[in-house]
């Protein structure tokens, strides 16, 4: 499923691929990916020029003048430019035919993203009640903190709540606590303010370290939890059982022996 780390690629294909392009036609191959009418999308794309794009979270925005491409890629979005349309993908849903002749799909084999078009952004991530995106540099630990101070239950929960953290995913949110040493079950309201700046830490270093790693085409480490995701494979930071739960209703690993659930007060 494409979480942060992905969509800052997908941010940057585009950018890369259909920046400074205008569009001449919008095929809309499978109606059912989008989130507005189809004369709305055609009439906010054609003929106009893609001059931006800018990434929240898991959602990816695209400046085409008077109006703003939005995407999100649920669990199975792609995106692919080409010049024949021989090669287009498989399950392309919605294609951008350039006026040089090139062209962008966007690919989802399960249909659970989401084409779009907004007038703004910033008003789009008002009123979804999205988070703070975690790798924004305005976004620094005291705002983390003030979050956390106003929140209830599992840890692993805060992480993955959009309205909260925008941009974090099941992956990522299981990664950040196993470097972090906090199990995923841990009540926010027991987080000591070292575990909070941990956790804080962690979690920006991951999505920059993921998003290194793919750029460069590579795998994650040894050392990383996303390589022993499986119940009763070795921790290799310290040699513990991997177990599995279930948190925030997705399956979730944790080392048992160096994220130990904190014990209630008497």
């Amino acid at each position: 499923m494409p979480e942060l780390p992905e969509v800052e690629l997908y941010c940057r294909y585009f950018a890369g691929h259909a920046l400074g392009r205008r569009v001449a036609a919008v095929r809309v191959l499978d109606a059912r990916i989008l989130a507005v009418r189809e004369h709305v999308l055609r009439r906010a794309l054609i003929g106009h020029e893609f001059v931006d794009v800018r990434r929240h979270g898991k959602h990816l925005f695209a400046n085409a003048g008077t109006s703003w491409l939005h995407l999100h890629f649920g669990m199975s979005g792609d995106l692919a430019f080409y010049r024949d349309d021989a090669e287009a993908p498989r399950f392309a849903r919605v294609i951008l035919d350039f006026e040089d002749g090139n062209h962008l799909a966007y690919d989802d084999m399960r249909l659970f993203g989401v084409v779009d078009v907004t007038p703004d952004p910033d008003a789009f991530i008002a009123a979804h009640r999205l988070g703070p995106d975690p790798l924004d540099p305005a976004f620094r630990l005291r705002d983390f903190r003030q979050i956390v101070s106003k929140r209830r239950g599992a840890v692993k929960s805060l992480l993955m709540s959009q309205e909260i953290i925008a941009g974090m995913g099941n992956l990522y949110a299981d990664e950040t606590l196993y470097r972090s040493a906090i199990h995923p079950r841990t009540s926010v309201d027991a987080l000591s303010e070292a575990e909070v700046k941990t956790i804080f830490t962690n979690m920006r270093a991951i999505l920059k370290e993921a998003i290194a790693f793919k750029s460069r085409g590579g795998d994650y480490p040894g050392r990383y939890l996303v390589q022993h995701r499986e119940e009763g494979d070795r921790c290799p930071q310290c040699g513990g059982t991997i177990q599995r739960t279930v948190v925030f209703g997705r399956t979730t690993y944790f080392c048992a022996k160096h994220q130990m659930l904190p014990r209630r007060k008497k």
